[in-house]
């Protein structure tokens, strides 16, 4: 018992004694193996780096390299593909991280979050390759300078541990053009390898019969391959304001700029809803969407139109530009009473207002004309009324003598047109149409002619004659006798008091 009590105390401070010395030795050396292997990892990793796109079809790995020599030229908002590949003999024992990398005016994503890995043969070995892919998106013209972004992979050394290793890739550049001189910043337009257009219309009445107070939803989709969401440019609301499933990634997001927005015209109320963008990737495939939705709440009655939408974009892949087109349409929309009162309110009350003028003008006028002679124009007027052509034919005598002091119509002017009335007149052929145009005539001739003759005699110094002298005496006449009988029918009346 007292022998197998000592050997266990001796392997228990054996066992102690190695945790303390024997241990930390054997970590340190590790480590320094570790680091040795880390300063050696070009031997056991590689990294290379270039731009691909539409205009670029060097992607396989042996033809990368003058890819990055030369500098690509593309088009602004086209997306740029940067391939990284990282490379080695042995095989990656960890997950690969990307550094942050920030170019001015450029947007870069990430939207495939998963690498490709494969083999390849060089040099009679065989290395293990994966390849990740960036998205660059250039917002403006210029040249462009990638810089060196750090990479960090694991991989494992030939004596069989793991290897951290730090990488960069190459600096690499780019040249950015406008692709069309028919393009320019102030209207939008959209590079893509493929680009297409929907739209969708929602009535809320069951039989499409549309009134004052439905609504009308207009869904606009905009749909394109090979470009971002954030560059599809709003269509409705241009004057003011989207799942992972096997290898399908799907980033649905509301677009914060454009808030649902509410605008009011005279003949609906307007209510955008907020942009739906979608971004996704399958199998290196890039697509990307907007949805854009509004509403119009009807307000008045009639027709309403809603104009064509159209979208210029620039192919990638033809290298042409092309223009999509939604067609717009016109609905009929019915009044309500409400909204027919609503709309036509100032018209009816310009009417009645009019009714009761015109009532007080009309019974002024009645009264007044009681105690008054009725003017000749108005007598003219009824008589065409009545068809009485006599009477009529007399008043135009009447206003021809008071006019013109004369009796005869043929004197009075000797154009053709006026003797064609005159004699019409005479021979009582005369239509209604007629006598008002002898009637107007009459008038406006009459007027020249007096203005001309006062104008030259008053220059002749001449004065004509009292027309009429005789009626003259007569009415001074009775205005005496009326005069001379007023004093005596006072006196009676104070002789009575």
């Amino acid at each position: 018992m007292n022998k197998q009590l000592m050997s266990y105390l001796l392997v228990g401070c054996l066992t102690l004694l190695g945790s303390w010395g024997v241990m930390p030795a054997q970590a340190a050396t590790n480590s320094s193996t570790e680091n040795q292997n880390a300063e050696n990892h070009q031997d056991l990793v590689q990294i290379s780096a270039w731009l691909d796109g539409e205009g670029i079809k060097d992607t396989a790995s042996d033809s990368h390299k003058q890819a990055t020599e030369s500098s690509p030229s593309f088009a602004i908002n086209e997306q740029i593909i940067m391939v990284i590949e990282v490379a080695t003999p042995r095989w990656l024992t960890g997950g690969t991280e990307i550094g942050n990398m920030e170019i001015p005016n450029v947007i870069v994503k990430q939207r495939n979050p998963l690498a490709t890995n494969y083999t390849q043969r060089r040099d009679g070995q065989t290395w293990s390759v994966q390849r990740w892919e960036l998205t660059l998106y250039p917002q403006a013209s210029g040249q462009y300078q990638v810089p060196a972004t750090p990479v960090f992979a694991q991989v494992s050394a030939p004596n069989g541990r793991n290897v951290k290793a730090k990488l960069m890739t190459p600096p690499l550049t780019f040249q950015v053009n406008l692709p069309s001189a028919m393009l320019s910043n102030e209207e939008p337009w959209v590079a893509a390898s493929a680009l297409s257009l929907s739209q969708q219309w929602q009535v809320s009445s069951e039989d499409e019969v549309l009134k004052v107070g439905d609504s009308i939803t207009r869904v606009v989709t905009i749909e394109g391959t090979d470009t971002l969401s954030v560059l599809l440019p709003p269509l409705q609301t241009r004057s003011e304001t989207n799942g992972q499933a096997n290898n399908i990634h799907t980033h649905t997001h509301a677009d914060t700029n454009t808030s649902a927005m509410t605008t009011a015209s005279k003949s609906y109320h307007r209510y955008a809803q907020p942009n739906v963008l979608k971004d996704s990737q399958s199998r290196g495939n890039y697509q990307s969407s907007r949805q854009e939705e509004v509403v119009y709440v009807l307000q008045q009655g009639g027709e309403v139109s809603f104009s064509a939408l159209k979208l210029q974009w620039w192919n990638t892949k033809t290298q042409q530009l092309q223009t999509l087109t939604l067609e717009g349409r016109t609905f009929t929309v019915k009044h309500t009473l409400a909204s027919w009162f609503a709309l036509y309110a100032p018209v009816l009350l310009s009417v009645v207002v009019a009714l009761i003028v015109g009532c007080f003008l009309v019974r002024f006028m009645v009264r007044y004309y009681r105690q008054k002679p009725t003017p000749q124009w108005w007598q003219f007027s009824a008589a065409l009324g009545r068809k009485d052509w006599p009477v009529a034919r007399l008043l135009t005598y009447r206003k021809l003598r008071r006019q013109s002091q004369q009796l005869e119509l043929g004197q009075y002017s000797s154009s053709s047109s006026w003797q064609v009335l005159s004699q019409r007149l005479q021979q009582a052929k005369l239509t209604r149409f007629g006598f008002v145009q002898l009637w107007l005539k009459l008038k406006k001739v009459t007027q020249h002619w007096q203005s001309r003759t006062r104008l030259l005699l008053s220059i002749q110094g001449i004065q004509l004659p009292k027309a009429l002298p005789e009626l003259e005496v007569m009415m001074n006449r009775s205005y005496l006798q009326k005069s001379a009988t007023k004093p005596s029918i006072k006196t009676n009346e104070i002789k009575s008091e």
